[in-house]
């Protein structure tokens, strides 16, 4: 597209629009805020409320009065009691029928006394639930994800409110909680950790749940282990994907010789190999563990594959990397030659023709001769 030079009152005018934009932003914006600080002294004057509690309650207070209050009913109160006893266990969705069968009358003859313990009962049962001690891994993870999402909902709200940003890294503290760790940032230091401090988030939360969990030699072995284990399956995968195309069950992937050893022999390549990782050995690749999990996963789902070339595409690759040797793009890897290749070599003392002479009889023969 041709640029476009703008004159000189023509750009005035522009920047007098944009200024003027601006200031209608910002008095639109602090109109709002004067408008809630208004209403939040209005309630705290009406209702005899400290103005803090009834900011508070603005802001915490939304969730709270989106949620459902729900009276205990009577017949569920019933239905969770006998669905405690040992012979409605393992019913699944049959017991309903069931109690309505086998307990119906049983139901209709409960007391008033009766019926209002049974409903402080199924109502203790449900607090307990909803706010008790998680037990189980499972409802501690629950627990943890379900914190954890109304503590991003918080910071976002308050990088809304105030501008200030965040970093939040969390990971478990022993083996027993199959947790995953979990890094957020807010959306100004999204990519400070990776680009100004070259650490990438994954690793610094696996290393912190090494060290959470083993101390620091825990920190790098645990990171340590995880490399090398996403290596060791990628590398087996890879060879047994070109087992499989090739039918030949010796066939391995060579890096250093990948041309030769593997795409002249097998004429097969791979196809699929995400752009942000390179096509090299993978103990030179970068030890992200996020990109080797992505890659292993490529590997598995079969979006990274090897593909079978015909005639004709091998010879373009093959003219291609010849020119890529010839301007020097490409680099052939062959064995170095011996520093003294040409020359002749002495031969030690004991050999004959390369091999070394073999006496049948041993070299000292003891005798019982005295000699005067």
């Amino acid at each position: 597209r041709p640029k476009v030079s703008l004159s000189k009152e023509a750009r005035a005018a522009l920047r007098f629009t944009q200024r003027e934009k601006s200031r209608l932003f910002r008095d639109a914006l602090n109109d709002a805020w004067s408008q809630i600080d208004q209403t939040t002294k209005t309630i705290a004057g009406s209702h005899h409320k400290s103005i803090r509690r009834v900011q508070n309650n603005l802001y915490f207070g939304c969730g709270m009065l989106r949620s459902r209050r729900v009276k205990p009913n009577l017949w569920n109160a019933f239905c969770w009691k006998k669905n405690q006893e040992k012979e409605n266990s393992g019913l699944g969705k049959a017991a309903l029928q069931s109690l309505v069968r086998n307990h119906k009358d049983e139901y209709h003859a409960l007391s008033k006394e009766e019926q209002d313990e049974l409903l402080e009962e199924f109502a203790n049962s449900r607090e307990t639930k909803t706010m008790g001690l998680r037990i189980s891994a499972k409802s501690k993870v629950n627990d943890i994800t379900q914190t954890l999402k109304a503590v991003e909902n918080e910071l976002n709200s308050l990088k809304c409110r105030t501008g200030a940003e965040t970093i939040l890294y969390t990971t478990r503290g022993s083996t027993d909680l199959p947790l995953r760790g979990v890094s957020f940032a807010t959306e100004g230091v999204q990519t400070f950790m990776g680009s100004v401090m070259g650490i990438d988030g994954q690793d610094l939360v696996s290393k912190m749940e090494g060290f959470a969990v083993q101390g620091i030699k825990g920190a790098a072995k645990n990171h340590q282990q995880r490399v090398s284990g996403l290596r060791s399956s990628i590398r087996e995968i890879m060879n047994s994907k070109l087992q499989e195309v090739t039918g030949d069950d010796r066939a391995k992937m060579q890096w250093v010789h990948y041309f030769r050893n593997v795409i002249q022999r097998y004429q097969v390549v791979v196809e699929g190999w995400p752009n942000n990782i390179p096509f090299t050995n993978l103990s030179k690749v970068s030890s992200a563990i996020p990109d080797l999990e992505m890659l292993l996963r490529k590997w598995e789902s079969g979006a990274t594959y090897w593909k079978a070339i015909d005639d004709i595409e091998f010879e373009r690759l093959r003219r291609e990397r010849d020119e890529g040797l010839e301007s020097g793009d490409i680099i052939d890897q062959r064995r170095r030659t011996r520093s003294d290749k040409g020359k002749k070599h002495r031969q030690p003392a004991g050999t004959q023709n390369g091999r070394k002479t073999v006496h049948k009889s041993a070299e000292f023969v003891d005798t019982d001769d005295e000699q005067d």
